[in-house]
Protein backbone atom coordinates (compact mmCIF):
# COMPACT_ATOMS: atom_id res chain seq x y z
CA UNK A 1 0.00 0.00 0.00
CA UNK A 2 3.15 2.67 0.88
CA UNK A 3 3.08 4.78 3.00
CA UNK A 4 0.62 7.02 4.42
CA UNK A 5 0.44 10.76 2.91
CA UNK A 6 -1.43 13.41 4.21
CA UNK A 7 -4.40 15.18 2.93
CA UNK A 8 -6.56 17.88 4.87
CA UNK A 9 -10.15 18.69 5.05
CA UNK A 10 -11.90 22.48 5.39
CA UNK A 11 -15.37 21.76 6.41
CA UNK A 12 -17.16 24.20 9.18
CA UNK A 13 -20.85 23.15 9.99
CA UNK A 14 -21.87 20.23 12.19
CA UNK A 15 -23.14 16.69 11.27
CA UNK A 16 -26.63 15.81 11.08
CA UNK A 17 -27.32 13.71 14.44
CA UNK A 18 -27.25 9.42 14.96
CA UNK A 19 -27.74 8.07 17.47
CA UNK A 20 -24.89 8.14 20.49
CA UNK A 21 -22.60 4.85 21.20
CA UNK A 22 -20.05 4.45 23.87
CA UNK A 23 -17.07 6.62 24.18
CA UNK A 24 -14.63 7.15 26.99
CA UNK A 25 -14.84 10.59 28.64
CA UNK A 26 -12.11 13.22 29.59
CA UNK A 27 -10.09 11.26 31.78
CA UNK A 28 -8.67 12.35 34.70
CA UNK A 29 -6.53 9.44 35.99
CA UNK A 30 -4.98 8.14 32.95
CA UNK A 31 -2.98 4.93 33.39
CA UNK A 32 0.53 5.14 35.05
CA UNK A 33 3.75 3.64 33.41
CA UNK A 34 4.68 3.56 29.69
CA UNK A 35 4.38 0.52 27.77
CA UNK A 36 7.77 -1.08 26.03
CA UNK A 37 6.12 -0.52 22.64
CA UNK A 38 5.59 2.90 22.78
CA UNK A 39 9.23 4.11 21.86
CA UNK A 40 8.35 2.39 18.81
CA UNK A 41 5.38 3.49 17.94
CA UNK A 42 7.42 7.38 18.68
CA UNK A 43 9.30 6.43 15.43
CA UNK A 44 7.10 4.90 13.37
CA UNK A 45 4.81 8.38 13.35
CA UNK A 46 7.92 10.37 12.23
CA UNK A 47 9.10 7.90 9.64
CA UNK A 48 6.00 7.84 8.32
CA UNK A 49 5.95 11.40 6.92
CA UNK A 50 7.24 11.03 3.65
CA UNK A 51 9.35 14.32 3.01
CA UNK A 52 9.86 15.26 6.89
CA UNK A 53 7.07 18.46 7.97
CA UNK A 54 4.74 19.47 5.36
CA UNK A 55 4.27 23.66 5.95
CA UNK A 56 0.86 24.58 5.67
CA UNK A 57 0.60 26.77 2.62
CA UNK A 58 -1.49 30.11 2.17
CA UNK A 59 -5.33 29.75 2.58
CA UNK A 60 -7.06 29.58 -0.57
CA UNK A 61 -10.12 31.44 -1.73
CA UNK A 62 -12.72 28.59 -0.48
CA UNK A 63 -10.65 28.49 2.78
CA UNK A 64 -8.71 25.28 2.80
CA UNK A 65 -5.30 24.58 3.99
CA UNK A 66 -3.08 22.03 1.41
CA UNK A 67 -0.82 19.68 3.19
CA UNK A 68 0.70 17.69 0.88
CA UNK A 69 3.43 14.78 1.58
CA UNK A 70 4.32 12.30 -1.11
CA UNK A 71 2.51 11.41 -4.07
CA UNK A 72 -0.34 13.74 -4.76
CA UNK A 73 -3.69 13.24 -3.29
CA UNK A 74 -5.65 13.69 -6.15
CA UNK A 75 -7.24 10.98 -7.47
CA UNK A 76 -10.66 10.31 -5.56
CA UNK A 77 -11.60 7.57 -4.11
CA UNK A 78 -10.65 4.47 -6.22
CA UNK A 79 -11.42 0.78 -6.68
CA UNK A 80 -8.75 -0.59 -7.84
CA UNK A 81 -8.19 -2.46 -4.96
CA UNK A 82 -10.20 -2.94 -1.23
CA UNK A 83 -9.20 -1.84 1.59
CA UNK A 84 -9.24 -3.82 5.12
CA UNK A 85 -11.55 -2.43 7.20
CA UNK A 86 -10.84 -2.93 11.14
CA UNK A 87 -13.83 -4.34 12.68
CA UNK A 88 -12.39 -2.57 15.81
CA UNK A 89 -10.52 0.79 15.69
CA UNK A 90 -9.72 2.53 19.55
CA UNK A 91 -8.81 5.97 19.20
CA UNK A 92 -7.16 8.33 21.47
CA UNK A 93 -8.66 11.49 21.15
CA UNK A 94 -5.54 14.10 22.52
CA UNK A 95 -6.35 17.56 23.87
CA UNK A 96 -3.41 19.40 23.53
CA UNK A 97 -1.93 23.30 23.91
CA UNK A 98 0.66 25.28 25.03
CA UNK A 99 1.19 28.48 26.51
CA UNK A 100 -0.20 28.99 30.02
CA UNK A 101 -3.84 27.79 30.32
CA UNK A 102 -5.64 25.95 27.66
CA UNK A 103 -8.55 26.88 25.50
CA UNK A 104 -12.01 27.25 26.82
CA UNK A 105 -13.88 25.46 23.74
CA UNK A 106 -14.73 23.06 22.58
CA UNK A 107 -16.47 22.45 26.06
CA UNK A 108 -15.82 18.91 27.47
CA UNK A 109 -19.86 17.67 27.06
CA UNK A 110 -19.61 19.32 22.94
CA UNK A 111 -16.70 17.31 22.42
CA UNK A 112 -18.00 14.10 23.69
CA UNK A 113 -21.13 14.63 22.09
CA UNK A 114 -19.09 14.59 19.00
CA UNK A 115 -17.33 11.96 19.40
CA UNK A 116 -20.74 9.74 20.87
CA UNK A 117 -21.76 10.12 17.07
CA UNK A 118 -18.39 10.14 15.01
CA UNK A 119 -18.69 6.32 17.00
CA UNK A 120 -22.46 5.75 15.86
CA UNK A 121 -21.81 6.78 12.60
CA UNK A 122 -19.28 4.32 12.09
CA UNK A 123 -21.18 1.72 13.03
CA UNK A 124 -24.33 2.53 10.97
CA UNK A 125 -22.48 3.05 7.92
CA UNK A 126 -20.45 -0.11 8.36
CA UNK A 127 -23.85 -2.09 9.34
CA UNK A 128 -22.33 -3.07 12.38
CA UNK A 129 -18.97 -4.15 11.18
CA UNK A 130 -17.01 -1.86 12.67
CA UNK A 131 -16.99 -0.39 16.03
CA UNK A 132 -15.22 2.62 17.19
CA UNK A 133 -14.09 3.06 20.76
CA UNK A 134 -13.15 6.43 21.67
CA UNK A 135 -10.68 8.10 24.95
CA UNK A 136 -10.66 11.48 25.40
CA UNK A 137 -7.71 13.16 27.17
CA UNK A 138 -7.26 15.62 29.85
CA UNK A 139 -5.93 19.29 28.31
CA UNK A 140 -2.18 18.06 27.65
CA UNK A 141 0.14 20.42 28.03
CA UNK A 142 3.04 20.37 24.93
CA UNK A 143 6.15 21.89 25.01
CA UNK A 144 6.58 23.10 21.36
CA UNK A 145 5.37 26.41 19.66
CA UNK A 146 2.04 26.91 18.37
CA UNK A 147 3.45 26.97 14.95
CA UNK A 148 5.07 23.87 15.14
CA UNK A 149 1.37 22.25 16.42
CA UNK A 150 -0.35 24.29 14.18
CA UNK A 151 1.77 24.20 10.68
CA UNK A 152 3.74 21.09 10.59
CA UNK A 153 2.84 17.12 10.91
CA UNK A 154 5.93 14.83 11.57
CA UNK A 155 7.16 17.62 14.28
CA UNK A 156 3.70 18.12 15.42
CA UNK A 157 2.71 13.98 15.98
CA UNK A 158 6.28 13.60 18.00
CA UNK A 159 5.73 16.57 20.07
CA UNK A 160 1.91 15.13 21.14
CA UNK A 161 3.18 11.66 21.90
CA UNK A 162 6.01 12.65 23.80
CA UNK A 163 3.79 14.96 26.32
CA UNK A 164 1.08 12.28 25.75
CA UNK A 165 3.82 9.83 27.05
CA UNK A 166 4.50 11.88 30.16
CA UNK A 167 1.28 12.95 31.36
CA UNK A 168 0.56 8.82 31.59
CA UNK A 169 -1.53 7.97 28.54
CA UNK A 170 -0.30 4.89 26.15
CA UNK A 171 -0.51 6.25 22.63
CA UNK A 172 1.00 2.62 21.45
CA UNK A 173 -2.18 1.15 22.34
CA UNK A 174 -4.44 2.90 20.69
CA UNK A 175 -5.12 2.46 16.42
CA UNK A 176 -5.76 5.61 16.11
CA UNK A 177 -3.87 9.11 17.41
CA UNK A 178 -6.44 12.23 16.99
CA UNK A 179 -4.58 15.13 17.80
CA UNK A 180 -6.81 18.09 18.75
CA UNK A 181 -5.54 21.23 18.57
CA UNK A 182 -8.20 23.66 18.90
CA UNK A 183 -6.03 26.32 19.79
CA UNK A 184 -4.88 26.67 16.10
CA UNK A 185 -8.66 28.13 14.99
CA UNK A 186 -6.97 26.80 10.94
CA UNK A 187 -9.21 26.26 8.21
CA UNK A 188 -8.06 23.01 7.85
CA UNK A 189 -7.53 19.87 9.35
CA UNK A 190 -4.95 16.87 7.97
CA UNK A 191 -4.48 13.31 8.29
CA UNK A 192 -2.58 10.28 7.11
CA UNK A 193 -3.86 7.88 3.96
CA UNK A 194 -3.70 5.67 4.82
CA UNK A 195 -2.53 5.87 8.64
CA UNK A 196 -3.04 6.30 12.03
CA UNK A 197 -2.70 9.73 12.62
CA UNK A 198 -5.35 12.78 12.10
CA UNK A 199 -4.87 16.67 12.82
CA UNK A 200 -7.94 18.30 13.91
CA UNK A 201 -7.28 22.57 13.80
CA UNK A 202 -10.54 23.79 13.98
CA UNK A 203 -11.86 25.75 17.10
CA UNK A 204 -15.32 23.76 16.93
CA UNK A 205 -14.43 20.66 14.45
CA UNK A 206 -17.87 19.01 14.74
CA UNK A 207 -18.54 15.24 13.63
CA UNK A 208 -18.07 16.04 10.18
CA UNK A 209 -14.27 17.05 10.27
CA UNK A 210 -13.87 13.39 12.45
CA UNK A 211 -15.47 11.42 10.60
CA UNK A 212 -13.76 12.74 7.14
CA UNK A 213 -10.51 12.06 8.96
CA UNK A 214 -10.94 9.03 9.82
CA UNK A 215 -12.20 8.56 6.86
CA UNK A 216 -8.93 9.18 5.10
CA UNK A 217 -7.27 7.15 7.89
CA UNK A 218 -9.19 3.90 6.66
CA UNK A 219 -7.86 4.96 3.33
CA UNK A 220 -10.60 6.89 1.16
CA UNK A 221 -9.18 9.77 -0.54
CA UNK A 222 -11.45 13.00 -1.11
CA UNK A 223 -15.01 12.31 -3.01
CA UNK A 224 -14.91 14.46 -6.27
CA UNK A 225 -17.43 15.93 -8.76
CA UNK A 226 -17.73 16.41 -12.56
CA UNK A 227 -18.91 19.42 -13.98
CA UNK A 228 -19.21 19.57 -17.71
CA UNK A 229 -20.06 22.78 -19.77
CA UNK A 230 -21.15 22.68 -23.86
CA UNK A 231 -22.39 25.53 -26.20
CA UNK A 232 -22.28 28.09 -23.18
CA UNK A 233 -24.34 25.69 -21.24
CA UNK A 234 -23.60 23.63 -17.91
CA UNK A 235 -24.58 20.46 -18.95
CA UNK A 236 -24.94 16.94 -16.91
CA UNK A 237 -22.07 15.25 -19.29
CA UNK A 238 -20.45 16.04 -21.99
CA UNK A 239 -18.54 18.63 -24.07
CA UNK A 240 -15.31 19.62 -21.60
CA UNK A 241 -15.57 18.03 -18.49
CA UNK A 242 -13.67 18.63 -15.59
CA UNK A 243 -13.10 17.09 -11.52
CA UNK A 244 -13.68 19.04 -8.79
CA UNK A 245 -12.40 18.15 -5.49
CA UNK A 246 -14.30 17.62 -2.26
CA UNK A 247 -17.32 18.18 -4.98
CA UNK A 248 -19.33 15.12 -4.21
CA UNK A 249 -21.71 17.46 -1.39
CA UNK A 250 -23.64 13.71 -0.49
CA UNK A 251 -20.43 11.57 0.40
CA UNK A 252 -18.57 12.55 3.70
CA UNK A 253 -15.22 12.50 2.06
CA UNK A 254 -16.47 15.16 0.07
CA UNK A 255 -17.85 18.67 1.79
CA UNK A 256 -20.76 17.16 3.05
CA UNK A 257 -22.35 15.90 6.49
CA UNK A 258 -23.39 13.03 3.95
CA UNK A 259 -23.18 8.81 4.76
CA UNK A 260 -20.39 7.11 2.55
CA UNK A 261 -21.41 6.45 -1.38
CA UNK A 262 -21.92 3.25 -2.31
CA UNK A 263 -18.22 3.04 -4.00
CA UNK A 264 -16.54 3.90 -0.84
CA UNK A 265 -18.71 1.43 0.75
CA UNK A 266 -17.41 -1.32 -1.41
CA UNK A 267 -14.10 -0.46 -0.78
CA UNK A 268 -14.39 -0.88 2.33
CA UNK A 269 -16.30 -3.52 2.26
CA UNK A 270 -19.10 -2.27 4.19
CA UNK A 271 -21.90 -2.37 1.55
CA UNK A 272 -25.16 -4.34 1.23
CA UNK A 273 -26.27 -5.82 -1.93
CA UNK A 274 -25.21 -4.08 -4.81
CA UNK A 275 -26.96 -5.06 -8.13
CA UNK A 276 -25.01 -5.02 -11.55
CA UNK A 277 -27.36 -4.32 -14.10
CA UNK A 278 -26.67 -6.00 -17.91
CA UNK A 279 -30.33 -5.58 -19.42
CA UNK A 280 -32.47 -3.06 -19.76
CA UNK A 281 -35.09 -2.63 -17.18
CA UNK A 282 -36.90 -0.62 -14.22
CA UNK A 283 -35.05 -1.46 -10.69
CA UNK A 284 -35.74 -0.31 -7.17
CA UNK A 285 -33.17 0.98 -4.97
CA UNK A 286 -33.18 1.78 -1.69
CA UNK A 287 -32.46 4.26 0.86
CA UNK A 288 -28.64 3.75 0.73
CA UNK A 289 -29.05 4.18 4.58
CA UNK A 290 -31.66 2.27 5.42
CA UNK A 291 -31.67 -0.56 2.68
CA UNK A 292 -31.55 -3.97 4.28
CA UNK A 293 -31.76 -6.69 2.32
CA UNK A 294 -32.76 -4.45 -1.12
CA UNK A 295 -30.32 -2.90 -3.52
CA UNK A 296 -28.23 -0.44 -1.87
CA UNK A 297 -26.74 0.76 -5.21
CA UNK A 298 -26.86 -0.12 -8.85
CA UNK A 299 -24.07 -0.51 -10.75
CA UNK A 300 -23.30 -0.50 -14.68
CA UNK A 301 -20.52 -0.96 -16.64
CA UNK A 302 -19.96 0.41 -19.91
CA UNK A 303 -16.70 -0.36 -21.37
CA UNK A 304 -13.97 1.63 -19.53
CA UNK A 305 -16.59 3.33 -17.46
CA UNK A 306 -18.69 2.23 -14.50
CA UNK A 307 -21.68 4.13 -13.09
CA UNK A 308 -23.04 3.81 -9.46
CA UNK A 309 -26.67 4.69 -8.83
CA UNK A 310 -27.88 5.22 -5.56
CA UNK A 311 -30.32 6.92 -3.68
CA UNK A 312 -30.49 9.28 -0.60
CA UNK A 313 -33.95 10.85 0.54
CA UNK A 314 -32.69 13.12 3.01
CA UNK A 315 -31.03 16.07 2.85
CA UNK A 316 -27.38 15.95 3.46
CA UNK A 317 -24.67 18.77 2.56
CA UNK A 318 -24.06 21.70 5.22
CA UNK A 319 -26.25 24.82 3.88
CA UNK A 320 -28.64 26.38 1.75
CA UNK A 321 -31.79 24.73 -0.23
CA UNK A 322 -31.13 21.30 -1.10
CA UNK A 323 -33.07 18.84 -3.63
CA UNK A 324 -32.24 14.67 -2.38
CA UNK A 325 -32.75 11.67 -5.06
CA UNK A 326 -31.00 9.78 -6.96
CA UNK A 327 -27.55 10.32 -7.40
CA UNK A 328 -25.36 8.90 -10.06
CA UNK A 329 -21.93 8.37 -10.13
CA UNK A 330 -19.00 7.83 -12.88
CA UNK A 331 -15.47 5.89 -12.73
CA UNK A 332 -13.52 5.98 -15.50
CA UNK A 333 -11.34 3.00 -16.09
CA UNK A 334 -9.12 3.23 -12.49
CA UNK A 335 -9.58 7.52 -12.15
CA UNK A 336 -11.86 9.21 -9.29
CA UNK A 337 -15.37 8.45 -8.87
CA UNK A 338 -17.13 11.25 -9.31
CA UNK A 339 -20.97 12.89 -8.48
CA UNK A 340 -22.32 13.88 -11.63
CA UNK A 341 -24.65 17.00 -11.51
CA UNK A 342 -27.24 15.45 -13.29
CA UNK A 343 -29.82 18.68 -12.57
CA UNK A 344 -27.50 21.06 -14.14
CA UNK A 345 -28.43 24.54 -13.85
CA UNK A 346 -29.75 24.30 -10.17
CA UNK A 347 -27.41 25.89 -7.88
CA UNK A 348 -27.45 26.54 -4.06
CA UNK A 349 -26.25 28.93 -1.73
CA UNK A 350 -23.30 26.93 -1.08
CA UNK A 351 -20.34 28.58 -2.63
CA UNK A 352 -17.34 25.65 -1.72
CA UNK A 353 -16.10 23.69 -3.75
CA UNK A 354 -19.31 24.42 -6.25
CA UNK A 355 -22.85 25.66 -6.08
CA UNK A 356 -24.44 23.56 -8.57
CA UNK A 357 -22.99 20.42 -7.48
CA UNK A 358 -25.03 20.54 -4.40
CA UNK A 359 -28.28 19.50 -6.35
CA UNK A 360 -26.89 16.76 -8.05
CA UNK A 361 -29.72 14.08 -8.12
CA UNK A 362 -31.32 13.28 -11.23
CA UNK A 363 -35.28 14.09 -10.79
CA UNK A 364 -38.18 11.98 -11.17
CA UNK A 365 -38.87 12.36 -14.86
CA UNK A 366 -35.99 13.28 -15.98
CA UNK A 367 -33.09 10.97 -17.91
CA UNK A 368 -29.69 11.17 -18.24
CA UNK A 369 -27.95 9.71 -21.55
CA UNK A 370 -24.11 8.73 -20.80
CA UNK A 371 -21.75 8.84 -23.49
CA UNK A 372 -22.07 5.33 -24.02
CA UNK A 373 -25.40 5.31 -24.74
CA UNK A 374 -26.73 4.09 -21.56
CA UNK A 375 -29.59 6.21 -20.47
CA UNK A 376 -30.61 6.60 -16.65
CA UNK A 377 -34.49 7.79 -16.01
CA UNK A 378 -36.09 8.40 -12.41
CA UNK A 379 -38.76 7.30 -12.33
CA UNK A 380 -40.27 7.59 -9.09
CA UNK A 381 -38.98 8.52 -5.98
CA UNK A 382 -40.40 7.66 -2.32
CA UNK A 383 -39.64 4.94 0.62
CA UNK A 384 -37.22 3.52 -2.53
CA UNK A 385 -36.64 4.93 -6.31
CA UNK A 386 -37.32 3.02 -9.01
CA UNK A 387 -34.83 3.88 -11.82
CA UNK A 388 -35.10 2.87 -15.49
CA UNK A 389 -31.68 1.85 -17.49
CA UNK A 390 -31.94 1.73 -20.78
CA UNK A 391 -28.93 0.00 -23.36
CA UNK A 392 -27.62 1.55 -26.70
CA UNK A 393 -30.05 4.54 -26.52
CA UNK A 394 -29.33 8.06 -28.13
CA UNK A 395 -30.65 11.35 -26.65
CA UNK A 396 -32.07 14.04 -28.83
CA UNK A 397 -34.00 17.36 -28.52
CA UNK A 398 -36.86 17.88 -26.35
CA UNK A 399 -40.37 17.32 -27.44
CA UNK A 400 -42.19 20.45 -27.77
CA UNK A 401 -44.01 21.86 -24.33
CA UNK A 402 -47.69 22.69 -24.04
CA UNK A 403 -48.49 25.97 -22.71
CA UNK A 404 -51.63 25.29 -19.85
CA UNK A 405 -52.14 28.97 -20.09
CA UNK A 406 -51.33 32.90 -20.84
CA UNK A 407 -53.12 35.40 -18.84
CA UNK A 408 -52.90 39.06 -18.54
CA UNK A 409 -53.32 41.13 -15.55
CA UNK A 410 -52.68 44.89 -14.60
CA UNK A 411 -49.00 44.80 -14.80
CA UNK A 412 -48.28 42.18 -17.05
CA UNK A 413 -48.87 38.52 -18.54
CA UNK A 414 -48.17 34.95 -16.74
CA UNK A 415 -47.37 31.94 -19.08
CA UNK A 416 -47.61 28.40 -17.55
CA UNK A 417 -46.36 25.64 -19.07
CA UNK A 418 -45.75 21.73 -18.75
CA UNK A 419 -42.66 20.39 -19.14
CA UNK A 420 -42.34 17.66 -22.36
CA UNK A 421 -40.39 14.43 -22.31
CA UNK A 422 -37.09 14.93 -22.46
CA UNK A 423 -35.86 12.50 -24.82
CA UNK A 424 -32.90 11.35 -22.82
CA UNK A 425 -30.94 14.53 -21.21
CA UNK A 426 -32.39 16.60 -18.57
CA UNK A 427 -34.43 20.09 -19.55
CA UNK A 428 -32.26 22.68 -18.73
CA UNK A 429 -34.05 25.66 -19.36
CA UNK A 430 -37.22 27.64 -21.82
CA UNK A 431 -37.23 30.30 -24.07
CA UNK A 432 -40.44 32.16 -23.93
CA UNK A 433 -41.47 34.20 -27.02
CA UNK A 434 -44.32 37.21 -27.18
CA UNK A 435 -45.98 37.93 -30.43
CA UNK A 436 -45.87 39.93 -32.21
CA UNK A 437 -43.07 41.61 -30.34
CA UNK A 438 -41.17 38.87 -30.47
CA UNK A 439 -39.76 39.83 -27.03
CA UNK A 440 -37.99 36.75 -25.28
CA UNK A 441 -37.47 35.04 -21.79
CA UNK A 442 -35.34 32.69 -20.68
CA UNK A 443 -36.27 30.56 -18.04
CA UNK A 444 -33.28 28.54 -16.45
CA UNK A 445 -35.42 25.33 -14.73
CA UNK A 446 -33.23 21.72 -14.77
CA UNK A 447 -36.73 19.27 -14.96
CA UNK A 448 -39.43 20.92 -14.23
CA UNK A 449 -38.72 23.17 -11.31
CA UNK A 450 -39.83 26.12 -13.15
CA UNK A 451 -42.93 25.97 -15.46
CA UNK A 452 -44.26 29.66 -15.56
CA UNK A 453 -43.12 32.90 -15.97
CA UNK A 454 -43.99 36.98 -15.55
CA UNK A 455 -43.69 39.07 -18.72
CA UNK A 456 -44.43 42.68 -18.85
CA UNK A 457 -47.62 44.32 -20.08
CA UNK A 458 -46.99 44.60 -24.47
CA UNK A 459 -46.11 48.10 -26.10
CA UNK A 460 -48.50 47.28 -29.19
CA UNK A 461 -51.67 46.89 -27.89
CA UNK A 462 -53.48 46.68 -31.01
CA UNK A 463 -53.02 42.64 -31.68
CA UNK A 464 -53.91 40.06 -29.24
CA UNK A 465 -50.66 38.72 -27.40
CA UNK A 466 -49.79 35.43 -28.03
CA UNK A 467 -46.87 33.04 -26.52
CA UNK A 468 -45.13 30.19 -27.77
CA UNK A 469 -42.24 28.14 -25.39
CA UNK A 470 -39.89 26.25 -26.44
CA UNK A 471 -37.54 23.82 -24.30
CA UNK A 472 -33.70 23.36 -24.31
CA UNK A 473 -31.54 20.26 -23.32
CA UNK A 474 -27.85 19.89 -24.35
CA UNK A 475 -28.73 17.91 -27.39
CA UNK A 476 -30.37 21.27 -28.82
CA UNK A 477 -33.82 22.95 -29.01
CA UNK A 478 -37.20 21.65 -29.44
CA UNK A 479 -40.07 22.38 -31.66
CA UNK A 480 -41.81 26.00 -30.57
CA UNK A 481 -45.21 24.92 -28.51
CA UNK A 482 -48.64 25.89 -30.18
CA UNK A 483 -49.17 29.44 -29.95
CA UNK A 484 -51.75 30.43 -26.73
CA UNK A 485 -53.51 34.05 -26.93
CA UNK A 486 -53.57 35.67 -23.39
CA UNK A 487 -56.56 36.02 -22.00
CA UNK A 488 -57.96 39.47 -20.12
Amino acid sequence: MGGPRYVAFALFASLVGVPAASVAGADPTPSPGLSPVVSTVVSTVVSTVVSGDVRASAPSAAGDLAFRAGPSERGGTRLTRKLGAPASVRVLAARLYWGHRPPSYPSTTRLRHDLHRTAAYFAKVSRGRQHVRVRLTRWVHVGVSGSVMCNTQGRSAAAATAALRRAGYSPGRYGRLMILTEQCNAAASAAQLPGRVSWVRFRDPGMATLVHELGHNLGLEHAYGVVCRRGGHRVALGGKCSAVEYGDSWDAMGHSRGFFSAPSLVRLGWAGKIRTVRRSGSYPVADIQRSGTANQALRVRAGRTTYWVEYQPEHSPQVGRTIPGVMIRRQVAGGPVEIIDASPGNPTGIAYPDRDLTNAALPVGSSLTTPEKVRFTTVSVGRRAMVRVVFDESAGAPDAPVVDSATRSDDGYRVRWTAPADNGQIVLGYRVTAWPSGATKFVRSPAAYRTSVRFPLEQDQGAPVTFTVKALNQDGWSAASAAATAEP
